[in-house]
């Protein structure tokens, strides 16, 4: 069988694509993702095919702080990347699914539907954060109306979510012009509803971290957390930093934030001095960095987090989901300091769970306070520890790609 897998995004929506990508190729399988070019290197490296994927959203620092405004980004995304790039995106998906048996997609690819219905395949959809669910049942933190979420009403959230229907559908426009010359009716709006395959929906994270909801899709089945072992060694002074001292804290922005935000790496440094701590720096391609810092201090571009993670006191992040994800499966608490998209509410979620500090990014002057908190409290260390036992990363993966099967299999005439 040949599996097609497709992400838009950063490494944080790469990495769970690929764990799935290579456990099917691990079954005996082909294998091809499709994701941005820039993404290539990793894909390669996983030991899988590689095809290219619009739209390739430039990583200049100020064009994604422009897509990441905490209230404008996502609609900026959605309008000015995602629709309008709807064609290309669709010829891609039907590129990489050519002669497949399945498409398996991420967020935001909305000409799967139609990519699929022409290459004659089922297809299923990939939910990484429960976000993306947008259940009236259990309402989401969103970034552009944090305040909405006190409000637990269902009713007040189907109707939110009837406002987001219609706002989207004119967003969407490119995508309705695009059915219709395909000689697809026009359809549900892609953002809410018709981005869930009827076939399969793989809810990608366990259930204490979200639970089923009532107005989910039907086809949706949990997963858990899945994690990509990395073939990658430790860097020699990480792994020297680690072995002569006490547990650091580790500060990181993910793949997309690091690039963009000025100040966090020099609060970062103020708050591990302040309070003595040890402390790794990941900071991606981010040019403002600290100075002449102390050898407490370990200041490194990246370093894979299952690997640092387990040997970390805690760990202060921006709250995207594969970050959330190694933290938890670490068994270590964090500060979380949320930017966009799906990180509000992955950051509220973590702080029900009783692992984590919540800081508002526009009031980062200093770390140490909500870092002392978590440090001191140690409850959140038990129950992330805890939680970390319930995690399992084989299973996940496992399962993700045992309903992948199934799925061709009903799709498959029977010949007996």
């Amino acid at each position: 069988m040949r599996f097609a897998f497709a992400t838009f995004g950063s490494l944080g929506d790469l990495h769970p694509v690929l764990a799935l990508a290579c456990e099917a190729k691990g079954r005996g399988h082909d294998a091809v993702v499709a994701a941005a070019t820039h993404h290539r290197k990793s894909v390669e490296a996983a030991g899988l095919e590689f095809c290219p994927l619009r739209p390739e959203i430039d990583m200049a620092p100020e064009l994604l702080e422009y897509f990441f405004d905490l209230r404008r980004g996502p609609a900026r995304l959605l309008r000015e990347a995602i629709f309008a790039n709807v064609r290309e995106t669709y010829a891609d998906l039907c590129a990489v699914g050519e002669g497949a048996d399945v498409l398996a997609v991420g967020e935001c690819l909305y000409g799967a539907p139609m990519a699929a219905e022409k290459l004659g395949i089922p297809w299923a959809n990939l939910i990484l954060a429960p976000t993306s669910f947008l259940s009236a049942t259990d309402p989401a933190v969103l970034p552009q109306a944090q305040f909405l979420q006190r409000l637990r009403w269902a009713w007040f959230h189907r109707l939110a979510n009837a406002i987001g229907r219609w706002q989207t559908g004119w967003w969407a426009r490119p995508h309705y012009r695009l059915r219709r010359s395909l000689g697809f009716p026009a359809g549900a709006n892609p953002v809410f509803d018709a981005k869930h395959s009827p076939h399969l929906t793989l809810a990608m994270f366990p259930e204490f971290f979200a639970g089923r909801q009532p107005d989910w899709p039907a086809s949706a089945q949990v997963c858990g957390f899945p994690f990509y072992g990395q073939p990658r060694a430790l860097p020699e002074n990480l792994a020297r930093f680690l072995e002569n001292g006490a547990p650091p804290v580790v500060f990181t922005l993910g793949s997309i934030v690091a690039h963009f935000e000025p100040e966090f790496y020099h609060v970062a440094a103020r708050a591990a001095l302040e309070l003595g701590r040890r402390a790794v720096l990941l900071t991606g391609n981010n040019a403002n960095l600290p100075q002449n810092l102390p050898d407490s201090i370990l200041v490194l571009d990246y370093a894979p987090l299952a690997q640092i993670l387990p040997r970390a006191a805690a760990v202060v992040h921006a709250g995207g989901i594969g970050t959330c994800a190694e933290s938890l499966r670490a068994g270590v608490p964090s500060v979380v300091i949320p930017f966009s998209f799906d990180q509000p509410d992955n950051a509220e979620r973590l702080r029900r769970l009783g692992v984590a500090e919540v800081a508002n990014r526009f009031r980062i002057s200093s770390l140490a306070v909500p870092l002392r908190r978590i440090l001191e409290n140690p409850e959140a260390s038990t129950r992330a520890r805890a939680l970390a036992g319930r995690i399992e990363p084989q299973a996940a993966v496992s399962r993700g790609v045992d309903l992948l099967e199934r799925l061709i299999g009903r799709q498959k005439p029977d010949t007996n």
